[in-house]
C-alpha cells in the first residue's frame, strides 16, 4: 500500500539529522547504497510481518553516510513480507494495525517536517 497523501515526499535533510529522527521513531536503516537509503519499521499480525517503509535519496554530491549527505526523502509504503526475500506493497494495512501505522504516519510526518 501505497501512503500518497503523507507529507513526506520532498522532504529534505542532513544524513546525520535523519538517522536520530528515524531511530527515535523505531526505523532500522536496513537496505542502503551510496546514493539511497530504505527505513523500515517492523509489524506483525497475526504471524505475518509488515513493514513500514520510507527512502531517501542522496541529492548532493555526498556520499550516503557522510554527516553532510542531504537525502530527499519519498513517499512511504506498506508491505508484506514473504519468506525469504519477497516484499508485496500491494497488501492493504490489517485492521488489527491500522491506528498504529496510521499514529506513526502522523508522527513521522511531524518529525521530519519540523
Amino acid at each position: 500500500m501505497i501512503f500518497h497523501e503523507a507529507k513526506t515526499k520532498g522532504i529534505k535533510k542532513q544524513f546525520k539529522e535523519l538517522e536520530t529522527i528515524m531511530k527515535q521513531l523505531g526505523f532500522v536503516r536496513w537496505s542502503w547504497d551510496y546514493e539511497k537509503a530504505t527505513y523500515d519499521l517492523k509489524y506483525t499480525a497475526d504471524g505475518v510481518d509488515y513493514y513500514l517503509r520510507l527512502r531517501g535519496t542522496v541529492v548532493n554530491d555526498k556520499a550516503l553516510e557522510h554527516p553532510q549527505a542531504i537525502l530527499e526523502m519519498g513517499t512511504p509504503v506498506f508491505v508484506r513480507h514473504f519468506f525469504p526475500h519477497g516484499l508485496d506493497d500491494s497488501v492493504e494495512v490489517p485492521p488489527a494495525l491500522e491506528s498504529q501505522v496510521k499514529e506513526k504516519l502522523a508522527e513521522l510526518e511531524k518529525a521530519l517536517s519540523a
